[in-house]
């Protein structure tokens, strides 16, 4: 123990000396060797405490950040290590304006959010229910006709953020008739999509997938026949010059459907007392399992009082 004590106590001030600069020389070294410099990572934005019967909506993926720090902590930590949030609590429907907020690991110092303010916008979660529309697509082969479709429900159920679902004007999905001459079942996928027809993203169809049932004839015929419009006026007046624009059509279909049909008729309709020339466009009355070129005709007449007969 003596032997200890003398090791300190002798030459002690030289060895107080040469321990300071010893410490000074280990911190200019570090200095020089590990200066402070300038970084930017690119982390992705989170969302935090989103309300639970809301969608948090965020056209900002990522945030950069200028950080400040030891040259070493550069080499130590990737983007990984950082976190940046938009805390969403206590926030209802509508936008906002949300400052991010960053987790960083010690030792930086942090320069600059890029953006530092984000525009997050809370929809609500709601659900609709809309029809089905089926669309075809392709032939099937030339000596058969389609005779009835059957889809396995009517209704689906669009789920997703209000904004997006509001802009939903139709449910549909496509069937191949692919060239078929036999009838057949097929599983076809939900498409949601709005008025311009396109996809509508963030929503999902429940369920995605129905079964559509497509029953084929082989044997198709065909034939001309007439068509008739269905017109009719107010007790007084009668129609004269009655026409009909093509005033005959062919019809396309299976040999069972086609030879029951002599004539085509056009949907009633009643044209307004006063009015004393009608023209119009009139659907046609199509029986099932029958097609034709075109389902709307031209109809054209006259009206006129009716001769009152005088003894």
């Amino acid at each position: 123990m003596t032997r200890i004590i003398n090791f300190f106590c002798h030459n002690f001030f030289k060895k107080v000396i040469a321990l300071v600069a010893a410490f000074i020389m280990w911190f200019f070294v570090m200095i020089e060797q590990d200066p402070e410099i300038e970084d930017s990572y690119t982390v992705p934005l989170t969302m935090s405490n989103a309300p639970y019967e809301f969608i948090a909506l965020c056209d900002v993926k990522t945030v950069t950040l200028d950080t400040r720090a030891p040259r070493s902590n550069f080499v130590k930590y990737d983007a990984n290590a950082f976190r940046v949030y938009a805390n969403l609590e206590g926030l209802g429907e509508g936008e906002h304006q949300i400052t991010p907020r960053v987790i960083m690991p010690q030792g930086f110092e942090l320069v600059e959010t890029k953006p530092d303010l984000v525009k997050v916008k809370l929809d609500p979660l709601i659900e609709r229910q809309m029809p089905i529309e089926l669309r075809t697509t392709g032939n099937v082969s030339q000596d058969a006709v389609v005779t009835d479709i059957q889809k396995s429900m009517d209704t689906v159920t669009v789920v997703g953020p209000k904004s997006f679902v509001e802009q939903a004007a139709k449910v549909y999905g496509n069937v191949n008739l692919n060239n078929n001459a036999a009838s057949f079942e097929v599983q076809i996928p939900m498409n949601a999509v709005d008025a311009k027809d396109n996809v509508i993203a963030r929503v999902r169809v429940v369920p995605s997938v129905i079964t559509v049932s497509v029953d084929i004839e082989s044997g198709v015929k065909k034939r001309i026949v007439p068509i008739i419009p269905e017109l009719s006026v107010a007790d007084g007046w009668e129609l004269t010059k009655v026409s009909v624009e093509p005033a005959q059509m062919e019809i396309v279909g299976a040999e069972s459907a086609v030879n029951p049909i002599v004539t085509l008729r056009t949907e009633p309709f009643t044209v307004q007392t006063g009015q004393r020339f009608f023209k119009g466009t009139l659907r046609l009355l199509v029986p099932e399992g029958v097609s034709v070129r075109n389902e709307q005709v031209s109809v054209s007449a006259e009206v006129v009082r009716k001769t009152v007969m005088r003894e």
